[in-house]
């Protein structure tokens, strides 16, 4: 028996005074076993929807089909306080035509017959304060053990839902625990049923994969299980360089000395890759926009900062793609030193800079400029889109000569770019080339 919050006890006893089963179930059963405090509690009851609503009136319907609703006691201003409990009503599934989930189910009223529906041994164990421990396949056993082990037949299992094979690997990166022989067998003899899971499924558990405590141990497996190629597709799965499987190997061997911080650590990976083909590897996964512009900066702007020479690049950089897009890099550079074991010099150098420009209050932006657009308009220097390509001509004067940041001297630029094209051409060269 373990000890649950008191939160859920009380969910627990309310039940039972209406005269149903409710046991807590499957991954804050086994967090409990293995000394954790979980936030997320899954509970499992022979109550159906319209009678767990009556009892809970308050709560929200995740789910009408699966008859599953949610009580949040979580902190909205920190995640770390509170809790979250789903109750779900007892069931069998059936078919799963779609590879994802059963096409329907059946209530029962039978907590035996649930937890034979779920993945993993680990996760098919059932708990009640006033009852002793429900493991009908071993998931205590196999806590000690340290393995992943399917309900059932592994085959079976992930030809149901094939995601379950990402789920295995992430479950053993994530409790350092081995895949049972069982278990990898099936995934060798199971794999290419993936490729009926969608892209956002799959996405969905490497991102989890990829901020485990374990991560390293996760990629190493997706590698060995030949999984990789639905992370990043065929072509770049089967065709690795020696750089490229060199770094990757490098990154199973030190991402977890870096902070679990997702964008982080997704820019680590792609860039283990050569350009265009890490491009490539990015699109196959179907990333929302931002996130892709954040990996597309790590693949092709990371080794500029790395090459900053002096005060004029670090501010020609902010200028041209902002203060977020820096730090991103600039992190990721950091992480990139404790993956490979590479000195942190540079990183200092550039600490070192930022310091001293921000200390001085450097003009950077053309919004520190001490003109505007309007001021050109006003002196007939510049209209339309030349007023924005003058005023970022005029912040590469202002990072290099920061005293001539004044009205008077920055009109006089203007006017000297503006009447000699090609002076105003050299300029422009010079700042495409730092692209």
């Amino acid at each position: 028996m373990i000890k649950l919050p008191r939160e859920i006890r009380r969910i627990m006893k309310e039940l039972e005074t209406a005269g149903y089963e409710v046991y807590a179930v499957g991954g804050c059963v086994r967090d409990f076993l293995l000394g954790k405090n979980p936030l997320d509690f899954d509970l499992a009851t022979n109550a159906k929807l319209e009678e767990m609503t009556a009892i809970f009136p308050e709560a929200e319907v995740i789910s009408e089909k699966y008859s599953v609703i949610r009580l949040d006691y979580s902190n909205p201003e920190n995640e770390d306080e509170g809790i979250i409990a789903d109750i779900a009503t007892y069931r069998i599934d059936g078919e799963y035509s779609d590879y994802r989930r059963p096409d329907d189910v059946i209530f029962t009223e039978k907590i035996e017959e649930d937890l034979k529906r779920r993945d993993f041994t680990i996760n098919a164990m059932a708990d009640n304060p006033e009852k002793a421990l429900l493991d009908p396949y071993g998931g205590r056993e196999d806590i000690r053990e340290r393995l992943i082990r399917t309900v059932g037949d592994p085959k079976q299992r992930f030809k149901e839902d094939p995601l379950r094979m990402l789920r295995a690997v992430r479950f053993a990166a994530q409790l350092d625990f081995e895949l049972h022989k069982s278990v990898r067998e099936a995934i060798a003899e199971c794999s290419e049923f993936l490729m009926h899971v969608s892209r956002d499924a799959v996405r969905s558990e490497f991102e989890k994969i990829i901020v485990t405590e374990n991560t390293g141990k996760g990629l190493h497996l997706l590698a060995n299980l030949n999984l990789m190629k639905y992370i990043v597709g065929d072509d770049i799965a089967g065709r690795l360089s020696r750089r490229e499987m060199d770094s990757f190997e490098g990154l199973i061997g030190g991402i977890d000395n870096t902070f679990r911080v997702l964008e982080r650590r997704l820019g680590a990976f792609y860039s283990c890759f050569e350009e265009k083909r890490a491009e490539q590897a990015v699109d196959f996964l179907g990333f929302d926009n931002r996130t892709k512009e954040m990996l597309l900066d790590a693949i092709y702007l990371r080794d500029k900062i790395f090459f900053f020479a002096n005060e004029v690049d670090l501010k020609d950089f902010l200028a041209r793609y902002g203060r977020e897009r820096y730090d991103y890099l600039h992190n990721l550079t950091k992480a990139l030193c404790l993956i490979y074991d590479r000195s942190n010099i540079k990183i200092q150098a550039r600490n070192l800079m930022m310091e001293k420009v921000e200390s001085r209050n450097d003009p950077i932006y053309i919004e520190d400029l001490a003109i505007s657009g309007q001021d050109l308009i006003d002196n007939g220097i510049a209209e339309g889109k030349k007023v924005g390509e003058l005023l970022f001509m005029l912040t590469d004067v202002v990072h290099r000569k920061p005293h001539e940041n004044t009205k008077e001297a920055l009109l006089g630029y203007a006017r000297k770019y503006s009447r000699n094209k090609f002076a105003a051409a050299i300029r422009n060269v010079g700042l495409l080339n730092k692209k």
